[in-house]
């Protein structure tokens, strides 16, 4: 399939063209692209990589990694053999080896998202690497790819979105750019001449509070204090027989279930009503093997779930993918079953916005659980000072439930 090039912006010409001769930052070694999502830094990036790359060396090694193999694929080298293909250089992917040759280079394609990852990079040697969303890789792996770029004018590719302000891309690369002869490109939407201003509003309306600085405005910011600093005790929440009596009723809503599994730690369930535009939660269920002294087995909790639900096996029910034994045991049941989409740092930012614009309701009197923990679920201090940002874990079941159910069901529309 061939690429459909666009008129590229400044920022992204920049990005293109600062390896050549005269664009006064040659003899940089590392060229990192930071900033706000969909602002058109990965393309520029990909094209970029693949021009030096080609045009500099020929029958070199090439390092090319993403945060999983499968979004390397995906981000990177699908559309990097598009535009191989428009552009007429002929290509071969051998996929058993996790490499593509292109011309007399061979690119060797890598998954960063393990701590020892950077062990299937020893005894490389590599005349360049590019680095796709390298603020979530582990530092073990950039320090040892970037050790492998040994070839005399090697240089160094990285992209990512802003992080903590106390992560290591942060303190360590963009804090020391001129010691380290790194180039920085900070791009905004702005820098994307694709993206209508429709489409910049509606990923604006996506995100709320550091999530809004991070991703939008492309600020590297830490996360303090309450996780959901934006919860009102009286907007997001009701009380289901003072609600206007010409209001849909619940009985004709979509109903869901959303699920924390725990056996040692507590299990949570969550009768959730769907209008549309809100998540009506109803009731939980809350079983604290600790407090209750007795585990219960997926057989009983299949059965709790049952009467919660009143035996309806048309809800769907919304689990964290890891609890594979009481997924199979619900379904052994007829119940119908969904993975949540566990991404614990976007489901945050997504269910952040779903509090921010009074998208979640719960009910007052039935979730004593989820009200004690909203307000107690905080971003961990000791893990921020490491540049790593995570919510404390403790008593954050019920708020998982609530971001399983956010996360997997809210388009970006409805936020």
């Amino acid at each position: 399939m061939s690429f459909q090039f666009q008129p590229f912006s400044r920022k992204q010409s920049q990005l293109l063209n600062w390896w050549r001769p005269g664009s006064g930052v040659e003899e940089r070694r590392i060229v990192l692209a930071d900033g706000a999502i969909r602002s058109g830094k990965t393309v520029a990036m990909i094209l970029s990589f693949l021009l030096w790359s080609l045009t500099c060396f020929s029958g070199k090694d090439f390092i090319m990694a993403g945060v999983t193999s499968g979004a390397l694929v995906r981000n990177v080298l699908g559309p990097m053999l598009s535009m191989l293909e428009t552009l007429g250089i002929a290509y071969e992917w051998k996929r058993g080896e996790a490499r593509v040759i292109i011309g007399k280079n061979s690119y060797y394609l890598f998954g960063a998202d393990k701590d020892n990852a950077q062990d299937k990079l020893q005894g490389m040697t590599a005349a360049g690497a590019y680095a796709d969303e390298a603020a979530l890789f582990p530092r073990s792996f950039i320090d040892q790819m970037i050790g492998r770029c040994s070839v005399e004018g090697s240089r160094i590719f990285l992209n990512c979105n802003p992080n903590g302000a106390w992560h290591y891309i942060k303190t360590d690369f963009i804090d020391r750019a001129e010691e380290l002869g790194l180039y920085r490109l900070h791009f905004t939407m702005d820098d994307n001449l694709t993206l209508s201003p429709e489409i910049r509003q509606s990923y604006a309306r996506s995100f709320t509070g550091v999530f809004y600085r991070q991703y939008i405005l492309g600020e590297w910011v830490s996360a303090e204090g309450a996780v959901y600093p934006m919860w009102d005790d009286k907007e997001n929440t009701f009380v289901e027989g003072e609600r206007d009596p010409e209001a849909l009723p619940f009985r004709d809503m979509r109903r869901f279930c959303a699920v924390d599994y725990g056996t040692v730690n507590p299990c949570v369930f969550l009768d959730v009503r769907d209008d549309g535009k809100t998540f009506w939660i109803m009731k939980e269920y809350y079983w604290n093997s600790t407090s209750k002294r007795r585990q219960k087995t997926d057989a009983e909790y299949a059965n709790d779930l049952a009467e919660f639900l009143g035996n309806d096996r048309n809800t769907q029910i919304i689990v964290d993918p890891s609890a594979a034994s009481f997924k199979a045991e619900l379904r052994n049941r007829g119940f119908r079953v969904l993975d949540a989409k566990n991404d614990v740092r976007e489901g945050i930012a997504t269910t952040a916005v779903c509090i921010s614009n009074r998208r979640i309701r719960v009910e007052r009197n039935r979730c004593p659980a989820l009200l004690g923990e909203v307000h107690s679920y905080v971003w961990d201090e000791k893990a921020r000072m490491k540049g790593e940002e995570r919510p404390v874990k403790v008593h954050d079941h019920a708020m998982d439930a609530v971001r399983y159910l956010c996360h997997t069901k809210a388009s970006r529309f409805r936020r």
